[in-house]
């Protein structure tokens, strides 16, 4: 019942503000027939103009929160439409997927643990380092973090005509400028670009991301700081200052962190970073909040 309140209250509430107001109304044209000059005789036309407007808004907000309640009547019923079974659909295989790579995460990490090799792949569209081997190839979103130069754009503007024309040309012309400077600031400060679909492949020794048209080689040894935020299905790698920061973000990063963990800090890393603590739990326990100290989890969509 309690569902129903988003469409009854509203209708209620609409049909005694219009009653009310009708016999407001009423009450103001009785003492405007009379010649009687009273307080209620100028508020005869705002009130003949507020009672179409408190019927159209309880008109809205009944209707919305009608179809509200009809919406969840649906769901609720398995009736949904074309649109909302694909979505549902959509958000099942991204959840199915998410759990899939956290289990496939998992058992990597305990394979590390126990000592065991994983097994390798063939990666031919990349050349291989002396001892290199390949152990995932990846669909991941790649980012890099870095600041550039922009020009605020505009230049000099000159104005003719009368000092009127001219001091307003000058003022539209500051604002302008100083619009466009902030603008370039904005774009100019560091932050995270480059937003692409890429692929990612883990080596022994690497990462190998194809992003924009061309294989980019990020070894283990030159990689200054690791960041597995698996949470928020995220990898951060930080280098020495000639590289910009990788952030990789997707369903297969959690597969990723642990190895790239592996090559940094060993088995050490693998078993103690605090990054990799979620994996104690299964995605599903850890979608609820319920496992001790893990934040809720989200698939990436």
């Amino acid at each position: 019942m309690r569902r129903h309140l988003r469409w009854v209250v509203p209708l209620a509430a609409g049909a005694a503000g219009v009653i009310a107001l009708l016999l407001l109304s009423s009450a103001a044209s009785a003492a405007t027939a009379d010649g009687t000059v009273t307080a209620m005789s100028f508020a005869s036309p705002a009130l003949a103009l507020a009672i179409p407007a408190v019927a159209a808004v309880a008109i809205v907000l009944t209707v919305r929160g009608a179809l509200r309640t009809f919406r969840d009547w649906r769901h609720r019923t398995g009736r949904l439409t074309a649109a909302e079974r694909g979505a549902e659909l959509a958000r099942v295989d991204r959840w199915t997927a998410s759990e899939i790579a956290w289990r496939d995460a998992r058992h990597l990490r305990g394979s590390l643990l126990e000592h065991r090799v994983p097994p390798t792949i063939a990666v031919w569209e990349v050349v291989p380092q002396p001892g290199e081997v390949f152990f995932h190839d990846l669909p991941v979103e790649y980012e890099r973090y870095y600041g550039q130069s922009v020009a605020p754009g505009g230049g000099p503007r000159f104005f003719f005509g009368s000092p009127a024309a001219m001091l307003a040309g000058l003022a539209v012309s500051t604002v302008s400028s100083a619009s466009a400077r902030r603008s370039a600031e904005a774009q100019a400060r560091d932050q995270w670009r480059e937003h692409q679909h890429g692929r990612l492949v883990v080596s022994n020794q690497r990462l190998i991301c194809l992003a924009g048209g061309q294989w980019l080689s990020f070894p283990y040894s030159a990689m200054t700081a690791v960041h597995p935020e698996i949470a928020d299905w995220a990898l951060v790698c930080e280098f020495d200052g000639l590289s910009a920061p990788l952030r990789l973000r997707g369903v297969a990063v959690p597969l990723a962190a642990v190895m790239t963990l592996f090559g940094t800090h060993g088995l050490d890393g693998v078993a103690n970073h605090p990054g990799l603590r979620q994996l104690d739990a299964d995605l599903a326990t850890t979608g609820t909040g319920t496992a001790t100290g893990a934040p809720p989890l989200t698939p990436p969509g």
